[in-house]
């Protein structure tokens, strides 16, 4: 999957806003100047947002206003209105977005030059010290060779590791109270259930203010003072919270309505008219997992003036699965002003959506056909019980998105001693002194896998298969696993012998784990290796994400090394575990264009071909089709010729990220007659798409797995397109699903 599409917790919440401001002015525009953007430049996180202004020019005049980015896997936008567009971050990388603007008869063309980073991981702090992985008890202790020589010879299977609290995915239950349904707060006598939220080291704190709202009753507010911390600095996520751990509901839907300003004795310190005000959440999914942020909605920001107050109504969703959660007030930079909140009220405005279970179920509708119908989730979406129930009504396996990737597994930061970690190591690898300490003790990198079994034992329980994405992949993968000693202060490696030692140790270290748990049973398939053959398109900029290049190059090669010995050790494994029923998969997007067609077909066979790396044969069960049709390329014809060439070469044909956004994009311009058009064009591709599989699958192709990328539209890496079989959230049932379950009833083969 090309993203880093939103933090565990950032994709799990649907978020929408209504706001009405008192007090604060259009800009002003002259339409003499010609138009121009608020900024030319923009770096903007994976995950998040941004929004440009396109300035000099009234709304009403503009009659036309087209937004368009040149690689949309790195950043896309869309526009909000007609003199502003929101440019989101999908993975680091550099993008140019480029605005048409048409006032009268003549069209101004406007660019920005967008860079994206990498989000930051938020690694789960674990309950115990193990920074370790006990390999089966009973596992073969001498270590293996660098490359399979021959066929793997017989070997007992390992013993099941025992299962500790932290691997059975048990914690601490959520503390469950009554639920909030409505409550005002007027700070009159006192702050109720507000408190200071505050790190350690900082200054913030709540204080009373004799500033009160226009119209109050009152003539109190909230006055929340940050002031220089320990550091000497001013920290702007200080700020005001509520616990909504045991009073909110998971995934309900909540108005919060408040009035806010600058006190006047801080008006001398605003550099401009404005200070940025967020309102945001923070989120625990278990009581050992580490705490994620979302802003409501993502990456906005409230002008706070020192002149009046403004009122405020904005809307979110709670996360569909928390431990701890709270809500609270910052802002974006600014940390040294305070803020006045007034008349704050919090209001239930929805129960959580419930799936329709009387709607036919995927699964079951195309069981005759294709055995395997998953969805993409995040791990919080296994923790919700009507999301739960929506997920085994209408499929029988699940993908993570990217909690299963290596940079989720793959410390960047903490180094162990192989004595204490006994990870499985090739017998080369402490040969290399990259790989050890100024001590001289062989080191590897932390492996956190405590989500691993959690998820697993979930499924386990609910008759769900789990398809492993856990791709090498020339992104998503933790700079220190390529710099000398695992640490990113440190010079990148070139010696692709030290590489490949290391990412063997991984692969079987992994490998072995997932094979081991209690609840291995519902693994189905591995994604190996993932859009090798696009490797080239992002590996020119130094410092991008495709750490490989500097041992392996630049250049896309069929008979990459690394690639190749990915599979001989993960069937190695397979083998020592007797898993003979796991496909082992390459996984790649744009498998629909013709080059990409072949080269894929070039590596496969390359993987699979006999030499002295593979001495087994055929290793590579056969390619992922992600499916993410996205483009003028991505036709009905040319999708059923890539499958009908893959069912040549004899290969499992899985299809494991399929979405559709090639029928039309979903803005605050569109009309709903426009958007009726949009919904039905992409049910009328997904109704072609689905045909067109089933007509393959009848003339003979093995195509085993279909998998949708995503829930639904308000919580999918491409939501502005309206790319999945549900909308706002699982109770929105769309025009494409009743498409994909007609395409199984009325299939009729070809002659």
């Amino acid at each position: 999957m090309r993203k880093n599409i939103k933090s565990i917790l950032a994709k799990t919440l649907a978020v929408t806003l209504v706001v009405s401001m008192a007090g604060v002015s259009a800009p002003d525009a002259d339409a003499a100047k010609k138009p121009a953007l608020s900024t030319k430049k923009v770096t903007v996180t994976a995950g998040k947002s941004k929004k440009v202004k396109i300035k000099n020019v009234k709304a009403k005049k503009v009659k036309k206003l087209t937004v368009s980015s040149n690689k949309k896997k790195i950043a896309t936008v869309k526009k909000n209105g007609k003199t502003a567009f929101t440019i989101k971050g999908i993975k680091a990388g550099s993008a140019k977005v480029t605005a048409k603007v048409k006032v009268g008869k003549k069209t101004t063309k406007l660019t920005v030059n967008v860079k994206v980073k990498k989000a930051k991981k938020v690694t789960p702090a674990p309950t115990k010290a193990p920074a370790t992985i006990a390999p089966a008890t009973t596992a073969p202790t001498a270590t293996p060779a660098t490359t399979s020589s021959a066929a793997p010879t017989k070997q007992p299977k390992p013993t099941v590791r025992p299962v500790t609290e932290d691997s059975t995915g048990s914690s601490e239950p959520r503390p469950v109270g009554e639920p909030l349904i409505e409550k005002t707060y007027d700070f009159e006598n006192d702050f109720g259930d507000w408190f200071a939220r505050c790190g350690e080291g900082h200054v913030c704190e709540l204080q009373s203010s004799d500033e009160a709202r226009p119209g109050s009753t009152g003539k109190k507010s909230m006055r929340i003072h940050r002031d220089k911390g320990e550091d000497g600095a001013y920290h702007a996520w200080n700020g005001a919270a509520i616990d909504m751990s045991a009073i909110g509901t998971l995934g309900a839907t909540y108005k919060a309505t408040f009035w806010a300003k600058v006190p006047n004795d801080q008006s001398d310190l605003l550099d401009g008219d404005t200070i940025n005000m967020r309102f945001s959440g923070a989120t625990k999914i278990t009581s050992d997992a580490g705490e994620g942020y979302e802003n409501y909605p993502a990456d906005t920001d409230y002008k706070l003036s020192a002149d009046e107050w403004s009122k405020f109504e904005i809307t979110f969703v709670a996360p569909a699965s928390f431990y701890s959660y709270m809500i609270y007030f910052e802002t974006n930079g600014g940390g040294k002003f305070d803020m006045l909140i007034d008349d704050f009220t919090l209001t239930r405005t929805s129960a959580p959506a419930e799936p329709d279970l009387t709607l036919a179920s995927i699964k079951d509708t195309y069981a005759p056909y294709i055995g395997t119908i998953g969805t993409a989730v995040g791990y919080s979406d296994l923790l919700n019980e009507n999301t739960m129930k929506f997920i085994k009504h209408h499929f029988n396996s699940i993908t993570l998105g990217n909690e299963m990737k290596a940079d989720a597994m793959i410390s960047n930061e903490k180094v162990l001693k192989q004595s204490e970690a006994n990870y499985i190591l090739p017998a080369n690898y402490g040969d290399f002194e990259e790989n050890k300490d100024d001590q001289g003790n062989v080191i590897v990198p932390e492996l956190t896998m405590g989500i691993v079994d959690k998820v697993l034992k979930i499924c386990k329980e609910n008759g769900i298969k789990v398809r492993v994405h856990m791709p090498m992949w020339h992104q998503q993968m933790p700079k220190a696993f390529f710099c000398e000693d695992f640490d990113t202060s440190k010079p990148l490696v070139t010696n692709k012998e030290v590489i490949l030692a290391r990412e063997e140790m991984f692969i079987r270290t992994a490998y072995q784990y997932y094979l081991t748990s209690p609840y291995a049973d519902v693994i189905y398939a591995f994604d190996v290796v993932n859009e090798y053959t696009h490797m080239d398109n992002e590996s020119a900029a130094v410092g991008s994400e495709n750490w490989w290049k500097y041992a392996f190059g630049t250049e896309m090669k069929t008979d990459c090394e690394y690639v190749k010995k990915a599979y001989v050790w993960a069937y190695d494994v397979l083998q020592l575990c007797e898993r003979t029923d796991i496909s082992l998969i390459y996984n790649d997007y744009n498998t629909y264009d013709k080059q990409t067609t072949q080269d894929i077909i070039d590596l496969i066979n390359n993987i699979n071909k006999v030499d002295d790396v593979n001495k087994v044969g055929k290793i590579c069960a056969g390619v992922g089709m992600q499916s993410h049709l996205n483009d003028a390329g991505a036709t009905v014809e040319n999708y059923k010729a890539a499958l009908d060439k893959f069912a040549a070469q004899g290969y499992e044909i899985q299809i494991t990220e399929l979405d559709i956004t090639n029928t039309g994009v979903i803005d605050s311009d569109t009309t709903e007659e426009e958007k009726a058009e949009i919904y039905k064009a992409n049910a009328e591709m997904y109704s072609k798409i689905m045909n067109a599989i089933l007509q393959a699958k009848s003339e003979g192709a093995n195509i085993s797995t279909v998998v949708i990328w995503g829930m639904t539209d308000n919580t999918s890496w491409r939501s502005e397109k309206a790319p999945l079989l549900f909308g706002k959230d699982i109770s929105d049932k769309k025009p494409s699903f009743d498409a994909v379950i007609d395409a199984a009833k009325n299939f009729k083969a070809a002659k």
